[in-house]
């Protein structure tokens, strides 16, 4: 005769089941309100985006000017002034280049993030020069670009060296 088989440890009765479906409803009404409240935040800060951006660039401006160096000209100073004020006009009337708004960031951050007391003339210049390009003040120090050919106008070709 054969042996009988070892007893099972535990005998599989039926699985449970648990009554109305768990915590679906809860979680369900949970996201519900959490979206409503980030379509919420996310209209607000549409809305009071210019009113923000002229916040953080007031921040900034207050923290440039308390690290200027001391050598700096009254010139350069007025030219900081304005190109600040410029961007912000810019900024208001919807006419900022974005691109330009992206490198003034990186270079806002740069300057603000060092851990030096003061900047640089040099970083003062950069500054100043990222401000204007936002605005789309032409700098004095930079040469002026040439504009795009006119339609059916062929490009001027740039000569090897300068290229």
């Amino acid at each position: 005769m054969s042996e009988p088989l070892p007893q099972q440890p535990f005998t599989p009765d039926a699985p449970a089941t648990t009554p109305g479906g768990g915590c679906g409803r809860p979680l369900l009404i949970g996201c519900g309100i959490l979206i409503v409240l980030l379509g919420i935040a996310a209209a607000v800060f549409v809305i009071k985006a210019k009113d923000l951006f002229g916040w953080a660039m007031a921040q900034f401006e207050e923290e440039v000017v308390r690290m200027l160096p001391d050598d700096l000209t009254t010139e350069e100073r007025q030219r900081l002034d304005a190109a600040f004020d410029a961007a912000l006009d810019a900024w208001d009337a919807s006419e900022a280049d974005p691109v330009a708004l992206q490198r003034l960031q990186e270079e806002l951050w740069q300057t603000i993030s060092r851990n030096t007391d003061k900047l640089s003339r040099e970083d003062v210049a950069k500054l100043t020069r990222a401000l204007e390009r936002v605005a789309g003040v032409e700098s004095p120090d930079e040469p002026e670009a040439e504009p795009p050919p006119a339609e059916g106008e062929e490009p001027t070709p740039v000569p090897a060296e300068a290229a």
